[in-house]
């Protein structure tokens, strides 16, 4: 059974008083963790003009579009800030499935699936929600957008005219379709909502009055030219994955570099492993119970002891100067419940100590 990880509640219709000038309110940007590790594949079930009586063919071409520019959003502002080196780390490939790709089976190759319906079938997501991600135990999102357009119809009975909320016959907005589908894969990739505690700076940022920061605002974007990808946005994916973005820490075993000899020997000497004691402390760190303090000296413990092995250490007073990366943190727990081996462990560390996030004495 799929499992809600977020909805995208939209408050289109809601009569609110604005305000242009909020104070002391703050922010919350929530994160789900890593969600994929190597290159995911999104793709998009085919829209048919069968499956809606209103749909034609330009819609069908929207809704595909839509979708394909969505996926191109996320790729262009994770790598515009990479070098030639590294652009494909962050790396999303897009894949339209047709009918024949449905009866090959090829969907199971998707990380990510996007469905199209014309509205909600669940009547607290009627006129409220334009798209939600559903994650299951293995990973897998499936993403449904609700593409038809919110009207004011004009109803009638012998005695009264009514003007009450419907859906119309057409479609969204190439904007606002484009939008909704951003905001659903930033859930997909591991991002929860950006939101203020105070509802009426959600409300601004909803009706456009004021550009959010991110485009995982919580509420509806009516002026969703203003809806883009944020650096915030860009800067908590990053944060969320390795240096490697989206593909897997190289498990390369690293080559151990020639020690001269200084004195004969009859055997090669044992291999030197991570101690039990530095899981036990990857474990504790991950969950909270030590303080990064305490988990580098355990980290100092590897450097000194040649177990980890940098090029170049610089010169400190400290042992650290910047905030650990989360990635670090969510590779400590995996090591220590063996979903990663102690070579990828050891490699995140090495990074963090060679771009002197992490200084050793």
């Amino acid at each position: 059974m799929k499992i809600i990880i977020m909805l995208f509640a939209i408050g289109f219709l809601l009569s609110i008083n604005l305000v242009h000038d909020s104070f002391g309110y703050n922010i919350e940007y929530k994160i789900f963790g890593r969600q994929f590790f190597d290159t995911p594949l999104v793709c998009t079930y085919q829209p048919t003009l069968e499956q809606d009586p209103y749909l034609k063919q330009w819609g069908v071409d929207r809704l595909e579009e839509s979708a394909r520019l969505a996926v191109q959003d996320w790729q262009s502002a994770l790598q515009v800030q990479e070098g030639k080196n590294t652009k494909d780390n962050w790396k999303i490939n897009y894949k339209l499935l047709t009918e024949k790709d449905v009866q090959n089976n090829l969907q199971k190759d998707c990380n990510v699936i996007i469905e199209f319906y014309p509205i909600p079938t669940e009547k607290n997501e009627m006129y409220r929600v334009l798209g939600v991600t559903y994650s299951d135990d293995s990973g897998f999102k499936l993403i449904k957008i609700y593409y038809r357009d919110i009207q004011i119809c004009k109803t009638s009975d012998e005695k009264y005219i009514y003007y009450n909320v419907c859906y119309g016959e057409g479609i969204l907005m190439s904007e606002k379709l484009r939008t909704t589908i951003t905001h659903e894969i930033g859930h997909a990739l591991g991002l929860g909502h950006y939101q203020a505690d105070d509802p009426k700076v959600n409300s601004v940022w909803a009706k456009g009055l004021v550009d959010a920061e991110s485009i995982m605002a919580v509420f509806s974007h009516e002026n969703s030219k203003l809806m883009k990808i944020k650096p915030i946005d860009v800067q908590k994916i990053k944060s969320i994955y390795t240096p490697n973005g989206f593909k897997p820490i190289n498990t390369t075993p690293v080559l151990e570099t020639p020690q001269p000899i200084f004195e004969p020997i009859s055997e090669k000497p044992a291999e030197q492993d991570i101690p039990e004691w530095i899981k036990q402390n990857a474990k504790w760190w991950s969950s909270g119970t030590i303080t990064d303090r305490d988990f580098v000296i355990g980290i100092q413990y590897l450097v000194q002891k040649d177990i980890i092995k940098v090029s170049e250490v610089r010169e400190s007073t400290g042992i650290f100067t910047q905030e650990i990366p989360l990635w670090v943190r969510n590779n400590a727990k995996w090591w220590s419940e063996d979903k990663i081996t102690e070579t990828d462990f050891i490699s995140g560390i090495e990074h963090l100590v060679k771009i002197g996030i992490i200084k050793i004495n």
